[in-house]
Parts: C-alpha cells; sequence; structure tokens
C-alpha cells in the first residue's frame, strides 16, 4: 500500500479568543502559498510559526485526521506573505 502523502503548513496566525464550540481559529499556510483557516481544540492548536504535516487525501488536505475542524479554503497568499513564513 502506498504511503499517504503530506504536504506542510505554517501557522500565520492564531486567533486569541475561542468560538461558541471552544475552538481557536488558525491560518495556515503552504510553501505554494496554499492558505486556510482551520478550527483546534487546546489540545490541537499550534503556536504562530509551526509547522503541521497534513495528510492529503485526492490532492486536499485532510485537516480532520489531525483533530482540525471548519477547514475553510482561503485566497493564495501573497508571495511576501509566503517569502516570510518560509525563508529560504
Amino acid at each position: 500500500m502506498k504511503p499517504i502523502p503530506n504536504k506542510l503548513f505554517k501557522v500565520a496566525a492564531l486567533s486569541s479568543n475561542l468560538n461558541s464550540f471552544g475552538l481557536r481559529g488558525m491560518v495556515v499556510v503552504a510553501d505554494d502559498g496554499e492558505a486556510w483557516e482551520v478550527g483546534g481544540n487546546s489540545l490541537n492548536v499550534r503556536p504562530r510559526g509551526a509547522v503541521v504535516s497534513v495528510p492529503m487525501v485526492r490532492r486536499k488536505p485532510n485537516f480532520s485526521k489531525l483533530g482540525y475542524e471548519i477547514p475553510r479554503k482561503l485566497p493564495k497568499a501573497p508571495p511576501e506573505v509566503v517569502a516570510k513564513l518560509w525563508p529560504n
């Protein structure tokens, strides 16, 4: 069986408050600019700058596999934001 490929995302932003379900929002960005907003509980939230390795299913990140909820695709991050998050 083929291993499931993963894609690396970096936490670009983290909400300072919780939603009504106790989830904190995180914006994650890959080195190609792909960006998502996800919700995570206190066990799954990562600090700003942390790298999150996300399994891919049919070329789409499977955030639920890591315990993240309500994923929402965002517009592609601008090149200057990607360069700041993912320096060479």
